[in-house]
């Protein structure tokens, strides 16, 4: 047998075992994803009705999913679709433009308390503020509110405005949407160990994954290290993101895959599971 043979049963034997380590962390539910970005925009309703938005997150093996929607009554179309899969969030947005306006409205309280007797809500967010705007007597009601009925906060803004929000919500569980995007790994960490109740979701965090896709040495440590504190998530903000919701889930089971099985099924699902138990 001559060199380059012996090389290709080299590269076939380390692929076989791949496929095979692979196939044994499926079988133990690591990609069985629940997933903590999910929205479901006015802008999909008519193309991608209730029944097939649900199926596609079965398709894609994801069986639980935090759900929000612009106006909040694609959260609840969702819900009542499938209220197995669907973890309804409530968006504080009256509109796409009032998503600019909401943390200083005065009548937000009110807008929150009409929606929360409509469905099961499970927490606010994905919400939008920025720095300073955090700081609002309408951002101190919503927190207050989440505090009184034990409802998460799903916040996607910058480190200021996350060091306000932990501040003012530090009993509270904080899920930093897409945790910061490119908040150094130390800060995360800071973060992590002074707040306990503060988790990172990790759609479209930048910095995770070098050119070959695999997962940085600083990146995999992170998640081995606070592996009780991540949750992935698929971010369909946009009717594009529904149409590449098969790929966009199996990159995340690709970094998935480079981690323990146990790290990777509690990313993967059993972070959320604690946080909203069925």
């Amino acid at each position: 047998m001559n060199v380059i043979a012996i090389l290709r049963l080299l590269a076939l034997s380390v692929s076989l075992v791949a496929a095979l380590s692979l196939k044994a962390n499926a079988d133990e539910g690591a990609y069985r994803i629940h997933d903590g970005h999910i929205h479901y925009d006015q802008d999909v309703w008519q193309t991608l009705p209730p029944a097939q938005a649900v199926q596609m997150l079965k398709d894609e093996n994801i069986q639980r999913a935090l759900v929000s929607a612009t106006p909040a009554e694609g959260a609840e179309m969702l819900y009542q679709a499938d209220p197995e899969i669907v973890i309804p969030m409530l968006r504080p947005y009256k509109s796409w433009r009032h998503r600019y306006l909401w943390f200083n409205d005065p009548d937000l309280k009110s807008y929150l308390f009409e929606h929360l007797a409509r469905a099961p809500y499970r927490g606010f967010g994905e919400f939008h503020v920025f720095g300073e705007d955090a700081d609002s007597i309408p951002m101190e009601e919503m927190i207050e509110l989440a505090r009184e009925r034990k409802l998460a906060l799903h916040p996607h803004t910058d480190l200021e405005g996350m060091r306000i929000i932990l501040q003012k919500a530090s009993d509270v569980v904080v899920l930093w949407a897409h945790g910061g995007f490119d908040v150094p790994v130390e800060t995360l960490r800071e973060l992590l160990d002074t707040y306990p109740a503060l988790y990172i979701e990790l759609s479209l965090r930048e910095g995770m994954l070098d050119d070959e896709q695999q997962l940085t040495a600083q990146w995999k440590q992170f998640l081995v290290d606070y592996r009780s504190r991540f949750l992935v998530g698929m971010d369909t903000y946009k009717p594009g993101r529904w149409a590449d919701l098969p790929e966009i889930a199996a990159e995340t089971r690709g970094w998935l895959a480079q981690l323990p099985a146990d790290v990777a099924a509690d990313i993967a699902r059993n972070n959320l599971d604690r946080l909203f138990p069925q």
